[in-house]
């Protein structure tokens, strides 16, 4: 399994296990709180590199490379 699989795998099932628990509202809150982090992540990492670019974090929410 590549490490994306992997990761994909493990959120699901954290997902699943809120959802059991939570209900479907919880795990909603969670997924939508996980891509948002994701978001500022990513904006913060672009940041830290001094190349803020709308385009590039575009890019890269949607997998796409860039060329350097």
């Amino acid at each position: 399994m590549n490490s994306a699989q992997t990761r994909g795998l493990v959120i699901g099932l954290l997902l699943g296990i809120v959802w059991m628990w939570l209900g479907f509202g919880a795990a909603l809150l969670t997924a939508v709180l996980g891509v948002v982090g994701w978001l500022v992540g990513a904006a913060i990492s672009n940041l830290s590199s001094r190349n803020l670019s709308f385009a590039d974090l575009w890019n890269d929410l949607q997998g796409r490379r860039t060329a350097s």
